[in-house]
């Protein structure tokens, strides 16, 4: 009995300490992304070189008639998300970071640019374009960042011996229930509201996708 109880204790411990690192890496993407948006808002030609690299990846997510694709677009982001965990794997060197400092910058670079050039006003962007399936596509890449940073910190602290960690494989068996609970169900139901209704929801306020 005892045992189990320090075996519960050990698995509510491990979630709340990952909810407080999804927070922060909320936090963290929020500022981030506002930082890059005001960069690449007096850096517009930058914005572009950016955006050319990003636009094939942008369209292997699209139908040939132009429209987003739900079985590419799901399988995107459970790959990008099971990239962010699973680069957690290297210790030392918090890969994971990388995917946020990535996201933030091509979010900021599409948000400063077309301020710039005049063609978005950012906070309708973010309310009509983003936040229909972003409620719930957000919160999974959060949750994916937070689960490779704290995979990565885990690793290190281990390889360092510096202090007493949880189990390796009970951390490892946690993080793949949540991805495969909570992680793909929420890029599923993102990913039909960013198909099927976040365009209808940016053409009903004037704003072109």
């Amino acid at each position: 009995m005892e045992n189990w109880y320090k075996i519960e204790r050990g698995k509510q411990n491990l979630k709340s300490k990952i909810v407080k690192l999804t927070w922060k890496v909320a936090f963290v993407f929020v500022l981030l992304t506002a930082a890059f948006a005001v960069y690449f808002y007096q850096n517009a030609e930058l914005a572009k070189q950016i955006f050319a690299t990003y636009l094939p990846k942008a369209q292997s997510v699209m139908n040939e008639d132009g429209t987003l694709s739900y079985v590419g677009v799901v399988m995107n982001n459970v790959f990008a998300c099971a990239m962010c965990i699973g680069m957690g794997c290297i210790p030392f060197i918090f890969l994971p970071a990388l995917s946020v400092l990535s996201n933030c910058m091509i979010i900021g670079a599409l948000l400063g640019y077309g301020a710039a050039a005049g063609t978005i006003s950012p906070l309708p962007a973010i309310v009509y374009g983003l936040l229909p399936h972003g409620i719930f596509e957000l919160p999974a890449f959060f949750l994916s960042m937070a689960m490779g940073i704290y995979l990565c910190r885990t690793l290190t602290v281990k390889l360092l011996g510096k202090a007493k960690e949880e189990k390796i494989l009970t951390m490892l068996n946690h993080l793949a229930k949540t991805f495969v609970l909570v992680v793909i169900p929420l890029l599923i139901i993102a990913a039909v509201i960013e198909c099927n209704f976040t365009p209808m929801i940016m053409k009903a306020a004037g704003i072109h996708s």
